[in-house]
């Protein structure tokens, strides 16, 4: 007598282990998908390496020069690098570094010029009500040879919270200002002519005095001297 059952069973194992292995043959085929790199590129203008390809997935990992970089996934044929400290410590001179995708595909990108680092975050502003009540600029002022006896036209302003009294040379181009605004302490010893709470000189060609000013006690004694010294 036939057994439909046994029979039955034995056709379903069967269909069963070639379903495994038909699964098991298709991850493979995924798996072993080539990785290529065709082409890779330094865009400046966006601060990417731009890497072109096949095979690219989320977890490709891309090295430059052997050192491990953070890469943006946008698609199965294109890469970026973006431009970062590892980078720029990757690639710190000018020439030709071996890019590698997974330790595997490669090629080699040309950098013409060192990759630049992430710009170093601005100074923080000094703490609200520090430094004293003295102008902190009256020394360097009388110092700098800066004409006095009243040769600057001076000019009071308000710019929202900010104070600031400013004085133009009537004939040389000397340039004397001072600002404070207590709601924004920021200064800026690099670029002082973007500070907000300050004092400072300028020659005419650099800002030979410059210095924060971080309380309303400052500004009236800087203010002070200006008028007494130099002002109109």
């Amino acid at each position: 007598m036939v057994d439909l059952n046994s029979h039955y069973r034995r056709g379903r194992g069967i269909l069963f282990a070639l379903s495994v292995g038909i699964f098991m043959a298709l991850g493979l085929v995924a798996e072993s998908v080539a990785q290529e790199i065709h082409s890779a590129s330094v865009d400046t203008n966006t601060e990417n390496i731009i890497v072109r390809g096949s095979g690219f997935t989320l977890s490709t990992e891309l090295r430059m020069g052997g050192v491990l970089v953070a890469n943006d996934y946008v698609n199965g044929n294109r890469l970026e690098i973006p431009f970062s400290e590892t980078l720029s410590n990757a690639a710190q001179w000018r020439g030709s570094y071996r890019l590698t995708a997974n330790d595997n595909a490669w090629i080699s990108v040309y950098v013409s010029a060192p990759i630049p680092g992430p710009a170093p975050p601005p100074p923080p502003p000094p703490p609200p009500g520090t430094g004293g009540p003295d102008c902190p600029c009256i020394t360097d002022w009388e110092a700098s040879g800066v004409p006095r006896d009243f040769w600057f036209w001076c000019e009071r302003r308000f710019d929202g919270t900010q104070e600031s009294l400013s004085g133009q040379h009537l004939s040389d181009p000397w340039f004397i200002s001072i600002a404070h605004d207590p709601n924004n302490l920021f200064f800026d010893p690099a670029d002082p002519g973007n500070s907000i709470s300050y004092c400072a000189l300028h020659d005419g060609a650099d800002w030979i005095v410059a210095e924060p000013v971080t309380n309303r006690d400052q500004f009236d004694d800087c203010e002070h001297w200006m008028w007494l010294n130099v002002c109109l």
